[in-house]
């Protein structure tokens, strides 16, 4: 859950991990409008209207436990029909990631990262500050739909295409027809 060094998160709240108590410490959080712009082009969304989440945060030494809910609304574009469309999002999560000291890290980091794609293990964090805000956009971006579409909206080709009627095989279906009676 490392930033590169070069990008700053479009919506950040940093946490120092040293000042978690042991039996947690609950977190608030509502994105500005300066910032849902910024989600917003990164998701490649027409708008994100709202973008906020209730975290619990446990840390030890060996890992760092984020559980709560993700609340968001967006602006989207129905796959169907192109139109604007609104999205609700209210998202519960539990998630887990194992702390790795900094001085532990190897040189290349996708090392450490690299796991076998059949199998999810735990993410891993490195260092002693915790970004809650881009925690939230990550997982906004994984609660979204893959493909949003509009209730009852009928998709472009439907509309404007072919009738549904018209089979690619009709021309061949009639040719056959013919040449039955010929016979």
């Amino acid at each position: 859950m490392s930033e590169p060094a070069d990008t700053e998160p479009e919506f950040s709240f940093e946490t120092d991990l040293k000042s978690i108590p042991r039996g947690g410490r609950s977190f608030s959080l509502s994105a500005g409008d300066e910032a849902l712009t910024k989600v917003a082009k990164r998701l490649g969304v027409i708008a994100v209207d709202r973008l906020e989440g209730d975290v619990l945060m446990t840390a030890s030494r060996s890992e760092i436990r984020l559980s709560g809910v993700l609340r968001g609304g967006l602006t989207r574009e129905c796959v169907a029909s192109l139109e604007p469309m609104a999205e609700m999002i209210e998202e519960e999560f539990d998630i887990t990631f194992l702390r790795q000291p900094e001085e532990q890290v190897p040189g290349n980091l996708a090392e450490v990262q690299s796991v076998d794609s059949e199998e999810e293990g735990p993410e891993i964090h490195t260092g002693d500050h915790f970004d809650l805000g881009e925690f939230l956009v990550q997982q906004l971006s994984l609660a979204m739909d893959p493909f949003p579409r509009k209730p009852g909206a009928e998709s472009l080709v439907e509309t404007y295409g072919r009738g549904a009627d018209i089979s690619p095989f009709a021309a061949l279906r009639e040719k056959i027809e013919k040449s039955d009676e010929n016979q």
